[in-house]
């Protein structure tokens, strides 16, 4: 009798013509993902088909094999991204603004719209299946809802894990950044020595660009490398020998990223605590001044509710005054600029001239938040099912065209005789 001979592991990029259509979509879509607060471009490839090819492209460039495939595939989809981020970044801020449930809602959809595609590849689910997918869906809980967020004063190995968690929000699906780095007391201190690195080079100060070079941007940079390297590797081993239960991981890791995108949650506003004045210059302490727009002191709305929350022990918050009935003027910015505090505008229309003041380098930045009405209403409620089911159906008809199913992975392969 001939001894049983395994099947090869299916590829972890699919072979055949490229899919020039499907990835300038996933490339657009990665970036506007990018645009909206708690959504990462990673979900995007997945929920579009396309993660294979993606982690198999990034596998290769990482390990210096620059086929053109693999080329062609990360500059469509970098290319892509950056372009609509750069075109559309006025369109999604107005659209935020106005109805961020909606645009949530939206992506809500969108990310679901995948699952079917990935649940073809497992089809029938046995027990190893669904515990893996259980095990995403928990991880991506606990990211959402269990983690709080810790500020501390970080030094080199802590920036270098700063990295290592940016390069995870490029690679997994369902996995935001820019919160992984707030729950770990990372945020500020990247953001405080961006600018502090922004500073530098303006004035040309080459000791502070020394130091900030050596003390975030290196192990940042090292961090992000390293976290890439690894992970893309990692993940395209996985797929290659264990494809069922890494597939049903992803699947799991997909459902969970809808999560924490509620489209009527309060706006966070955890971020604040880097504007706050402090004497030690330490990020999060010290006082942290406001002036409001459209909302009323003492009323518990969700501005205060999300006040209240702010992940700092050492943080005072003072609210020098607010106006219920107008958006802020000109004055207004100067206003702060001279008592050092931040503006927070709720449901209230920006006029140009307030953003502009506001982002005047010259003069000095003064902190601008522009906060949605993300209340629960019927008709928004049925505005966002609308808008949900519509990113649905997309994601859904992308993922039964042809040239993105594959066929369902097998648990044990066939023999031959």
């Amino acid at each position: 009798m001939t001894p049983s001979v395994q099947q090869e592991a299916p590829p972890t990029s699919p072979a055949g013509p490229l899919p020039l259509a499907r990835l300038t979509i996933t490339g657009v879509f990665m970036g506007l993902a990018n645009l909206i607060p708690g959504v990462s471009g990673g979900t995007m490839v997945l929920a579009l088909g396309l993660y294979r090819e993606f982690i198999g492209a990034v596998s290769e460039i990482t390990r210096l094999r620059f086929a053109a495939r693999p080329l062609i595939v990360l500059a469509m989809l970098f290319g892509l991204a950056a372009a609509t981020i750069l075109g559309l970044a006025g369109v999604i801020e107005f659209l935020l603004e106005t109805f961020k449930p909606g645009m949530l809602a939206l992506f809500v959809g969108m990310t679901l719209g995948g699952a079917p595609m990935l649940y073809r590849q497992l089809r029938p689910i046995n027990l190893s299946s669904a515990l893996f997918a259980g095990a995403g869906l928990a991880l991506m809980a606990v990211i959402a809802f269990g983690l709080q967020p810790d500020l501390r004063t970080p030094g080199w190995g802590w920036f270098f894990a700063a990295g290592l968690v940016g390069s995870s929000a490029m690679i997994l699906p369902g996995i935001s950044g820019s919160y992984l780095l707030l729950v770990l007391g990372l945020y500020l201190p990247v953001i405080s020595g961006i600018s502090d690195l922004r500073a530098a080079l303006t004035e040309r100060d080459i000791s502070q660009l020394i130091a900030v070079g050596y003390g975030l941007v290196l192990p940042v940079g090292l961090g992000l490398v390293a976290g890439v390297v690894a992970l893309s590797n990692l993940l395209k081993f996985f797929l290659e020998r264990y494809e069922r239960p890494t597939t049903a991981l992803l699947l799991g890791l997909l459902l969970g990223a809808v999560l924490g995108l509620y489209p009527f949650q309060d706006t966070s506003l955890d971020r604040l605590p880097r504007y706050a004045v402090s004497d030690n210059g330490r990020p999060g302490e010290g006082e942290l001044r406001i002036i409001g727009f459209g909302w009323e002191q003492g009323t518990g709305g969700p501005i205060e509710r999300q006040l209240q929350h702010l992940p700092s022990d050492l943080l005072e918050v003072e609210i020098l005054e607010t106006a219920t009935d107008r958006a802020p003027t000109v004055a207004d910015v100067q206003a702060a600029r001279e008592t050092s505090a931040v503006i927070i505008a709720y449901d209230v229309r920006i006029p140009r001239e307030v953003r502009q003041e506001t982002s005047d380098r010259d003069a000095g930045r003064v902190p601008l938040y522009i906060v949605p009405d993300t209340e629960l209403t019927f008709p928004r409620g049925v505005l966002a099912l609308f808008l949900a089911a519509g990113g649905f159906l997309f994601t859904f008809s992308l993922g039964r065209l042809k040239n993105s199913s594959r066929p369902p992975a097998t648990e044990n392969p066939p023999t031959a005789q």
